[in-house]
């Protein structure tokens, strides 16, 4: 035993050592460099035919503070290099702690938020450089259901006005059929018919959660991005929407970008899981190698997080220690190696390379690359 904790010493000393002098803003710099040289010859290449949705490179920034002259000082990367793919009918799960940039990259990807750079495919068509004029044709194939179904509901207008509304902008049926088609898609959301006259203040989480869909659903969408739709309901009303939402996914087609920090529900409906750690994809994969073989620490940090419901299996819980540091002041090298309980000192100095270890299962950590021995 003291034998071995000599020689784990001794490893320690020696990759300290070989870490020892090193420049880390000239590290940084040649990062920089071959990450901007992947990215334009990356715009070359065409996008994915089976894939309705290609995001590559994907970066949201916001400035904090500027100079007088408007140059930016503090930028926050919420969202900072970020690439995947969906297919036609499937559902991808995005995980992640509270603050990692999943509703950011949500948004952006829909175009709410201007991305900074990168590229989205929607369909073969680059939209990232589109105005909202060009934008506005999309909507009615894109759309989003957001977390808060109580605040993202206009508290004066009633159902029936508010699932009306996009159908008559966007001239989805003749005027004299929009209210038969509104009922059409309320009862497949689970709505009755007499909820067409009321307000949103007069009905359950639950119920605003279905209105919230069904206004979604309104302008025939073919790819919807579900942000966080069941975090703010109790566990049995969570149930039926998931269930709901598998259920309209069926019969009209439709895929999924679906944002959770809920891993049971996730692997309920999800076919692929993105797992994001400030602002970074840091593992992605199908979701029966996600779950089957977390690479990642920080993905098993998750799962040892997921309470288990047999109370005589114990359960090895993953304790990560300190805070997720600022998105506005990143740490150097690897974004997780100041909680990370597999850290090596080539955490501290050089980022980990994004590579696949498997088919479709990417991960970045040092602990799989060639280079960590140092």
């Amino acid at each position: 035993m003291e034998n071995q904790e000599m020689e784990l010493n001794v490893a320690e000393t020696q990759e300290e050592n070989a870490f020892s002098g090193y420049d880390d803003i000239a590290e940084k710099e040649r990062e920089e460099q071959a990450r901007q040289a992947q990215i334009e010859a990356d715009k070359l290449l065409p996008p994915d035919p089976e894939a309705i949705l290609e995001v590559r490179h994907l970066k949201k920034h916001f400035v904090l503070k500027k100079t007088m002259m408007g140059k930016p000082i503090s930028t926050l990367k919420a969202v900072d290099d970020v690439s995947f793919k969906i297919k036609p009918g499937e559902t991808l799960g995005i995980v992640g702690e509270s603050g990692c940039g999943k509703t950011t990259m949500g948004r952006a990807i829909l175009k709410l938020h201007q991305p900074t750079a990168g590229q989205i495919f929607f369909e073969g068509e680059d939209i990232a450089g589109y105005t909202p004029k060009q934008m506005r044709a999309l909507r009615t194939k894109m759309q989003i259901v957001f977390q808060d179904p109580y605040s993202s509901l206009p508290p004066r207008s009633t159902v029936g006005d508010i699932l009306a509304e996009p159908v008559r902008v966007h001239n989805i049926v003749p005027p004299e059929k929009v209210k038969d088609y509104v009922l059409g898609i309320m009862d497949q959301c689970g709505l009755r018919d007499y909820y067409y006259e009321r307000y949103p203040h007069e009905f359950s989480g639950g119920q605003r959660q279905r209105i919230c869909i069904a206004r979604a659903l309104a302008v025939a969408p073919k790819f919807v991005v579900c942000d966080e739709p069941v975090s703010a309901l109790d566990v049995s009303i969570q149930a039926q929407i998931i269930n709901l939402l598998k259920k309209i996914q069926q019969e009209r087609q439709l895929t999924y970008l679906f944002i959770s920090h809920d891993l049971s529900v996730v692997k309920y409906i999800s076919d692929k899981i993105g797992v994001m750690y400030l602002g970074s994809m840091v593992e992605f994969g199908p979701k029966e190698k996600i779950f089957d073989n977390p690479l990642h620490p920080y993905t098993n940090a998750l799962f040892s997080a997921v309470p288990n419901p047999n109370p005589d299996e114990k359960t090895d819980r993953i304790l990560l220690k300190g805070d997720i540091p600022s998105p506005a002041n990143p740490p150097m090298g690897c974004k997780f190696h100041t909680r990370c309980p597999k850290a090596m000192e080539i955490c501290k100095h050089i980022v980990p390379e994004y590579k696949e270890m498997e088919e479709g299962h990417f991960v970045a950590c040092h602990c799989y690359s060639e280079n960590s021995k140092g």
